[in-house]
C-alpha cells in the first residue's frame, strides 16, 4: 500500500541543504546519515497524520436520540443535537466492518458533537421526539485509513443516525464540505473514489469553542450510552440487500410489527405470554436475529414512503441475511430485491488489502 499520496519522499528530503529543511525534519535527519531511519520515521510520520473532515448530514427521515423518555437530546443551546459518542459508535462500527471485511486494522478516530445547523422540525411519534435539519460534525481520522472511514460515512447515509433507524427514522444525506488536506472534490477521489457521492460545498459552522467545551464535560457528566456499543452489529460486511415494495402501511413503526407477526407465523415461532419479542439473554430464534430485540439492533430496516392517495412504497435494507432469510421476505411481503451491495461498492479494490 502507498501511504505517500503526493508526499514527498523521504529521498527529496535527504538531499536538501539542512538550511531547506523544517526543524523536525532535520532532527529526523540526524538520527542516522543511512536512509532507513529517515525512511521509517517519516513515513510512520505520514501514516499516523491525522486528517478532519468537515461534514454536514441532512436528515431526511427524522432522527431521534434520547434516554428512553421520548424527548430528543438538547445541547446547551436548547437545540436538537448528536451526541460525539453516538456518531463516533456508529461510524467506528462501519468502518470496523468494512476494515473487517478487506482484512485491515480497525481505524482509530475521533468525531466532534453534531450540532444543529439553522432551524429544526420537531415531530411528534407515539410520544417521541424526531427531528429534522441539518447536522455538522467533524471526524478526525490517521490519513492511511481515510478510504475506509469515508466508505462508512457513505454507508451511514443509508444505515441512518440515531435511535429507531431501523423503523426507518434517520436516513440521512452527508456531505463532506472541506478537509485539512484540500478541498473533498480533490481529496476524496484521491483516496475513495466509491464515495464520490460524498462531495459537497456549502457553509459549515461549529458553535464557539467555549460552547463545543462546556457540552463535552456536561456529556460526561449526564450522559451514558454504554447501550450504544452494545447494539451495533460488529461483523463483516458480506453484502446488504435493497428490496422494494408496496403496501397499504404508511407507518413504519407499524409495518415492522406486521412484517415480525408474519415471519413468527411462517416459521411456527411461538414466544411466552402476550410477548412477540425474545428476552435480552440467551439465544434469540431467528425472527428476533433478523428484526433485533432488545439491546440488540435490527439487520432489517424498513422505510416508508406515503404516495399521493393510497398505500405507500415500503423500502427494506437486509443487512448480510441468509438465503432462507431473503426467500422469506420476498415471500412474505412480496417485495424484489432491486439492489445488492458487497464491499467493492464503497471500497476501491486497490485500497483492498
Amino acid at each position: 500500500m502507498n501511504y505517500h499520496y503526493g508526499f514527498p519522499s523521504h529521498n527529496c528530503l535527504a538531499q536538501r541543504p539542512p538550511s531547506k529543511l523544517n526543524n523536525s525534519q532535520r532532527c529526523d535527519a540526524k538520527l542516522d546519515d543511512g536512509d532507513h531511519k529517515v525512511k521509517r520515521t517519516l513515513t510512520q510520520r505520514v501514516r499516523n497524520e491525522m486528517v478532519t473532515l468537515d461534514c454536514i448530514a441532512e436528515l431526511k427521515k427524522p432522527a431521534h436520540i434520547g434516554f428512553g423518555t421520548g424527548k430528543q437530546v438538547r445541547d446547551l443551546r436548547k437545540k436538537p443535537f448528536v451526541p460525539s459518542i453516538v456518531l463516533t459508535t456508529q461510524i467506528s462500527t462501519l468502518s470496523l466492518r468494512l476494515a473487517k471485511s478487506v482484512n485491515r486494522p480497525a481505524p482509530s478516530i475521533k468525531v466532534s458533537d453534531g450540532f444543529l445547523m439553522g432551524k429544526e422540525k420537531i415531530v411528534k411519534v407515539r410520544r417521541q421526539e424526531f427531528f429534522q435539519g441539518q447536522i455538522a460534525f467533524q471526524v478526525q481520522v490517521p490519513e492511511e485509513s481515510l478510504d475506509i472511514v469515508l466508505g462508512a460515512l457513505k454507508l451511514l447515509q443509508n444505515f441512518g443516525i440515531g435511535a429507531n433507524t431501523s423503523m426507518g427514522f434517520g436516513y440521512c444525506a452527508i456531505k463532506v464540505v472541506g478537509t485539512s488536506i484540500g478541498k473533498s472534490e480533490e481529496v476524496i477521489p484521491r483516496f475513495n473514489p466509491k464515495a464520490m457521492d460524498l462531495i459537497g460545498d456549502g457553509e459549515f459552522s461549529l458553535p464557539s469553542p467555549f460552547i463545543r467545551l462546556a457540552q463535552q464535560i456536561f456529556n460526561k457528566l449526564k450522559m451514558n450510552w454504554s447501550s450504544w456499543f452494545r447494539a451495533m452489529e460488529t461483523g463483516a460486511i458480506e453484502r446488504i440487500v435493497y428490496l422494494a415494495g408496496e403496501t397499504e402501511i404508511k407507518n413504519p413503526f407499524t409495518y415492522r410489527g406486521w412484517l415480525r407477526g408474519k415471519l413468527l407465523e411462517l416459521w411456527g415461532i411461538e414466544h411466552k405470554g402476550q410477548v412477540t419479542i425474545c428476552p435480552p439473554k440467551g439465544n434469540p430464534c431467528k425472527v428476533c436475529k433478523l428484526m433485533g430485540r432488545m439491546s440488540e439492533k435490527s439487520r432489517l430496516i424498513v422505510r416508508t414512503f406515503e404516495r399521493k392517495g393510497d398505500g405507500a412504497v415500503v423500502w427494506l435494507i437486509a443487512d448480510n441475511p441468509s438465503d432462507e432469510e431473503l426467500e422469506t421476505i420476498k415471500e412474505v411481503t412480496e417485495a424484489k430485491v432491486v439492489r445488492v451491495e458487497t464491499v467493492a461498492d464503497y471500497l476501491p479494490s486497490n485500497r483492498g488489502q
